[in-house]
């Protein structure tokens, strides 16, 4: 095996989580006596702002940028938060190690004018969003609540919450946490009631394929073993239904004692049509289990929803960087 090139040069997105999560990664390589430096590349995600995510059809619009940088070897390697990652890696990148996993459960942040929790918004309540997940989960939890997009870094979405009327929004707890903002966090919303978006709370780290010696490295120095096994049966159910942030679906594994369990949902953009169900497999046998569950959520209905919600976007090709 060749030796590691150093300093390792890390790419990542330009926002201060971001950056956050990219310093962590740098801080554990040096700790492992291994120099490495910072650059940042903006994507396609970071400079549409104004266009829902769902909108902009494309699977890898936070990574196609980074994916490039890794194969163009402007890069050694790049982190990602996971649940960035489109379901298939392009070609000639290997997904490395996947980093210790933070709380993944969604977090209600309320307006500083609402005392309550999210079980207080009363009818009609405005609440915010940038997910298609939340908002199908929202709606099928209170139809009649009024789901309103936003976009924008953390920071800035919260800034749009406190000049908004609106009486709260939705984000990921894992964000809030990392930047230091987890005094804004209202409630932790139940997995029960809003099952968290693939691999959301987990890093990805990303190198080239070829690059062995730096997948090694990566893996016995970041890889979180019982993360890796959960997000290896989330990313199997997506990977199945296809269709990534495009598409109003969560998939969220734990361990429990011996056993894995994998808890998914494809659910309408209005809540109607919301199908869920839940696995138990041995730790190993994730990615079959993941791949069952979307098989089934598919045929019961979760298939008529993608042709909804995805129309001829469905079948086309998705999860490399030179696909558009």
């Amino acid at each position: 095996m060749s030796a590691v090139s150093e300093p390792l040069v890390l790419g990542t997105r330009g926002s201060d989580l971001a950056l956050r999560q990219a310093n962590s990664v740098r801080s554990r390589l040096e700790a492992a006596g291994y120099r490495a430096t910072l650059t940042t590349i903006s994507t396609r995600g970071d400079e549409s702002t104004d266009t829902p995510i769902s909108e902009i059809g494309d699977e890898a619009v936070f990574t196609k940028e980074l994916d490039r940088a890794l194969l163009q070897g402007d890069v050694d390697l790049a982190v990602h938060s996971l649940k960035d990652i489109p379901s298939r890696v392009p070609s000639g990148i290997a997904l490395a190690a996947i980093g210790e996993r933070e709380d993944p459960r969604d977090a209600f942040v309320a307006h500083p004018s609402f005392e309550g929790h999210l079980h207080d918004l009363p009818q009609g309540a405005p609440v915010a969003t940038a997910s298609l997940r939340r908002t199908a989960q929202l709606q099928a939890w209170r139809p009649d609540l009024e789901v309103v997009p936003v976009r924008g870094n953390v920071d800035s979405r919260l800034e749009k919450l406190r000049r908004s009327d609106w009486a709260g929004m939705v984000l990921a707890v894992a964000g809030l946490v990392r930047l230091g903002l987890s005094m804004h966090i209202r409630d932790r919303i139940d997995p029960a009631r809003m099952i968290p978006a693939v691999g959301q709370g987990a890093l990805g780290i990303a190198c080239r394929e070829d690059n062995d010696a730096l997948r090694r490295l990566l893996a016995e120095t970041l890889h979180h073993d019982a993360t890796g096994r959960a997000v290896t049966a989330e990313r199997a159910f997506l990977r199945e239904v296809g269709g990534g942030c495009q598409v109003p679906l969560g998939a969220w594994a734990h361990l429990e004692e011996d056993a894995l369990v994998l808890d998914a949902c494809i659910a309408a953009l209005d809540g109607e049509e919301y199908y869920r169900d839940q696995r138990r497999c041995a730790p190993d046998d994730g990615a079959d289990t993941g791949r069952d569950l979307a098989r089934d959520l598919l045929e019961r209905g979760g298939d008529h929803i993608l042709d909804e919600v995805l129309g001829d976007r469905r079948h086309e090709p998705s999860g490399s960087p030179f696909n558009a």
